[in-house]
């Protein structure tokens, strides 16, 4: 007798980008935490499957590059495969078709580059935050033309086999029957004495989705997400027992254990459960109750027999016990989103109008990129101390963030059109915040300084002099997770990042005002004030641009005061390429008082 075929697949998705966060592990401890789990599957000769989301993958790439060699070297084994999805993490059924194809084709262009894994071998998507809705996901999941991939296959929620009441309503629906012998109660009101018997006849079998353009469903087990990792020695017993309860089901059923890597990591706020798993896979490698499969090798080989609808829904928890609804309306038409999911629209028609208009392309990719970042975990809600739940404060500032878009396609307009721009100071809303930013431009260089936070640069665009000039960031790192904060421009103080340049150490948020302005054909001056009551208050920023020039001049002054100023710049030679490539790319170089690469 054959062992109940098992597969487990991996989550990771933590929109992270450093360390030094106060309230949730940074990039180190959660990608050595990932690392651990898979480093364990190849050791013990179990399979897996990952999911990775787009900007942690990135994050991993430039802060922890060894760990995206052992992943290369990971998915190299043949014990750990990748599984497809979108960049972003969007929920899908809140976005168009056209966003949904560039969040897919984003994250097909970035496992090739990162991963060395061809789009061609993407056969099963993850559907994020597992909200489904078939006329919404499977259209773009099938679109090879405009994404590179036609997914065979997507992981799913076993509950979605079971309908709602007229395709919508929830209560006296046979997905009320089946959640009511499901775990959902299992960890505030204690687990079973026994499974037995817990397992739907046909839960566990793949099915075609009806109206899903040939796609099938691969359910994820619910019982399994409460058991795996055991908290105790007797949830191996319930374990076997809905392993037997699967043996005797339907002829091709797959038992799927799906859920956060961050969970069986112990990482990202999870308690420990690192060493709880390393004992389950022992188990299992010992055992001959449970067969580890691939799971794209184990569905080539099961043709669905069933056509099912896979009416709209997400996981139990989300729908029920979040108060998402089953179709997450009840979270995506919150008053408290609105302001944020308009915006977002805005920014999208924006890029969308540049791409038409025949903007610089590789900019326009950069904008791209922060739409799509924009709708990471699209509306998410945290609980709050009165027991009611809001819009999550990172996802308010990330969807805010969508907005350093529109610096970038203003630089993208003017990167399309060369030797037409004449020296220019302008002080104008760029970004649509409500605050004036200050962009001073030539033919060769196109900056925003932002005098309400610190006289802050906080974008800086050059060109080069060829016949197909390219435009290229070289200061600002607007694709980045933002913490908590939504304000524009600002430097982030925790922790620290987006320096941007001339942030001049303890005025980095001091409002600025213009205090001088004077443009001719061969340069522009313009002076910056500290306005700050302080002992900094004067502080001046004096910024010479040249009209032949290719870089800015900046000098800063203070009266009054001894000592030395400090100012950062970040400076990349190509911000975008850093993204595509890692660290990799880059070569430590130090002086006395900088560094870099």
């Amino acid at each position: 007798m054959s062992g109940v075929p098992i597969a487990f697949v991996h989550h990771a998705n933590q929109f992270v980008i450093t360390d030094g966060y106060l309230d949730r592990d940074g990039i180190s401890v959660t990608a050595a935490g990932y690392d651990a789990v898979l480093s364990l599957h190849v050791e013990l000769g179990i399979p897996a499957a990952l999911h990775i989301s787009g900007p942690v993958l990135e994050a991993i790439a430039w802060h922890r590059p060894a760990v995206l060699a052992r992943l290369r070297q990971h998915l190299a084994s043949g014990f750990i495969s990748l599984i497809g999805g979108t960049y972003g993490e969007n929920v899908m059924t809140l976005s168009s078709t056209r966003h949904n194809r560039r969040q897919l084709r984003a994250y097909h262009e970035l496992v090739e580059e990162l991963l060395g894994v061809s789009r061609r071998e993407l056969r099963t998507a993850w559907v994020p935050e597992r909200v489904w809705n078939t006329t919404a996901c499977a259209p773009p999941l099938r679109d090879a033309e405009s994404t590179g991939v036609r997914y065979e296959r997507v992981l799913l929620d076993d509950r979605f086999a079971f309908p709602l009441r007229e395709g919508r309503d929830y209560p006296g629906s046979a997905r009320e029957a089946f959640d009511a012998t499901g775990p959902y109660r299992w960890h505030a009101d204690g687990f079973p004495p026994s499974a037995r018997g817990l397992l739907h006849p046909g839960s566990l079998t793949p099915y075609r989705i009806t109206d899903g353009e040939g796609l099938i469903a691969v359910p994820i087990a619910s019982h399994l997400r409460y058991l795996v990792p055991p908290h105790d020695p007797d949830h191996l017993g319930l374990i076997t027992e809905l392993a037997k309860d699967a043996q005797a089901a339907s002829e091709g059923s797959l038992l799927v254990f799906a859920d956060d890597l961050e969970r069986v990591a112990g990482v990202a706020g999870w308690e420990q459960g690192l060493d709880r798993y390393a004992r389950f896979l022992r188990w299992i490698a010992k055992g001959e109750m449970l067969d580890p499969v691939v799971l794209d090798a184990w569905c080539d080989r099961a043709e669905p027999r069933l056509e099912l609808p896979a009416d709209t829904g997400t996981y139990y928890e989300l729908a029920h016990q979040h108060g998402a609804g089953e179709d997450y309306a009840r979270w995506a038409a919150d008053p408290r989103w609105a302001p944020y999911a308009e915006g977002l629209e805005q920014v999208e028609a924006a890029l969308e109008q540049a791409e038409e208009d025949g903007a610089d392309p590789g900019l326009c990719a950069l904008a791209e990129r922060l739409v799509l970042l924009g709708r990471h975990e699209t509306a998410w809600q945290d609980p709050q101390p009165d027991g009611g739940r809001a819009p999550a404060p990172w996802v308010q500032a990330t969807a805010a963030h969508a907005a350093d878009a529109l610096p970038v396609l203003a630089a993208a307009r003017w990167a399309a059109n060369p030797g037409t721009h004449e020296l220019q100071v302008l002080l104008t809303d760029i970004d649509g915040d409500g605050h004036e930013e200050l962009i001073i431009s030539s033919d060769r260089l196109f900056t925003v300084l932002s005098p309400r936070h610190g006289g802050r640069l906080s974008l800086m665009v050059t060109r080069s002099s060829g016949d197909q000039p390219d435009g290229v960031v070289v200061i600002g790192n607007p694709l980045d997770h933002w913490n908590f904060q939504t304000e524009l421009h600002q430097h982030m103080q925790t922790p620290p990042n987006h320096p941007g340049a001339l942030s001049v150490l303890g005025t980095e948020t001091h409002p600025h005002v213009l205090s001088r302005v004077e443009v001719t054909a061969e340069a522009a001056v313009v002076e910056l004030v500290d306005v700050e009551p302080g002992p900094d208050r004067g502080l001046t920023k004096r910024i010479l641009l040249r009209a032949d020039g290719t870089a800015i001049v900046v000098c800063v002054h203070r009266t009054g005061l001894p000592g030395e100023l400090r100012t950062t710049v970040a400076l990349s030679p190509d911000y975008p390429h850093l993204l595509r490539t890692g660290r990799h790319t880059i070569n430590p170089v130090q002086g006395r008082t900088w560094w870099g690469g």
